[in-house]
């Protein structure tokens, strides 16, 4: 796979999904982010983490729907995927 090559690793394929969270700002293989929309991405290739921003979808309590301003940060190992959260405020 060349570096412009994106592929479905894990995760829903479907809307309105909650997510784990796990503890704030600590690195977990069994976080992973709700579904949103709209959010901001992006991909430092130096420290290999994809960085997802903001978006619309369900907060940390997975019980309110709004605008998100959380950022997750995914540790792209060779085959371990670890996700940390900050600021999983809502509103």
């Amino acid at each position: 796979m060349n570096d412009s090559t994106w592929t479905w690793m894990s995760g829903s394929t479907t809307h309105d999904k909650v997510g784990v969270y796990g503890n704030k700002g600590n690195a977990s293989g069994t976080n992973v982010p709700g579904s949103r929309r709209g959010a901001v991405a992006w991909f430092d290739s130096l420290r290999q983490e994809f960085w997802l921003f903001g978006g619309h979808g369900y907060d940390y309590s997975n019980e309110t729907i709004g605008l998100l301003k959380n950022l997750s940060i995914i540790s792209i190992y060779p085959y371990i995927y670890l996700l940390k959260f900050y600021d999983r405020c809502v509103k």
